[in-house]
């Protein structure tokens, strides 16, 4: 099953508009691991799956050049460089480092993300290399008008309505199949309409049982 096939719909219960590149990149990238049928991922995996996204962007006229572009730089961190387009989006350049050694974790995360919170939704609108020089992908995100950063209180609450539990730290949350980690203050915004944005967390898929006890 394709990684985009497992959520049909929101978490609200709505159907919300398929990113048709986030499908087609992610099929690239499932179709190379399944090729390499290489049961831990390597350096030398990530690499060959690079390579594939790569002669995919070229084939498929996705390169994308933000040189006379009027967007404005916001941040960096240890896999985006962010930036303002001057209306009403952020574009970060990703450059995978937190997928580990298989971008499979990308897109498994792109994708849950949109479906848990799909006020704040990914698109993948092309590929291009950061200020280093590093192929990334070129995200979309709704820029936030926020009042302030969420309260631990607040994100707590929130995920708990979600169907997580907390886990040992204060921001690692779990359910059945995922988990959600890095969900602290600054990646969740409160915004001026009063819902919490989840703006930039962690997620993977749950490979051990978590054995710690609630925390409330």
């Amino acid at each position: 099953m394709a990684i985009h096939q497992q959520f049909p719909q929101g978490m609200d219960g709505k159907k919300h508009p398929i990113n048709k590149l986030l499908e087609e990149a992610s099929d690239v990238v499932r179709r190379c691991k399944e090729a390499a049928n290489t049961i831990k991922p390597t350096e030398d995996h990530k690499g060959n799956q690079i390579a594939v996204l790569k002669e995919f962007a070229t084939n498929n006229n996705l390169w994308l050049d933000f040189t006379d572009s009027p967007i404005i730089y916001l941040d960096k961190g240890g896999e985006n460089e962010v930036f303002y387009d001057g209306k009403s989006s952020v574009i970060k350049f990703n450059n995978f480092e937190y997928a580990g050694e298989d971008l499979t974790n990308f897109f498994i995360r792109m994708v849950a993300h949109n479906y848990f919170f799909n006020n704040i939704p990914y698109e993948l609108i092309g590929f291009a290399e950061n200020s280093r020089k590093e192929f990334c992908a070129v995200l979309k995100q709704p820029y936030v008008q926020a009042k302030r950063e969420a309260k631990v209180k607040e994100i707590t609450q929130y995920m708990k309505s979600l169907g997580f539990a907390k886990g040992y730290y204060s921001d690692e949350f779990y359910n059945d199949k995922y988990e959600i980690f890095d969900a602290v203050p600054n990646n969740v915004l409160y915004g001026k309409d009063d819902i919490l944005y989840f703006i930039d967390t962690q997620i993977r898929l749950r490979e051990i049982e978590i054995t710690q006890p609630d925390v409330q």
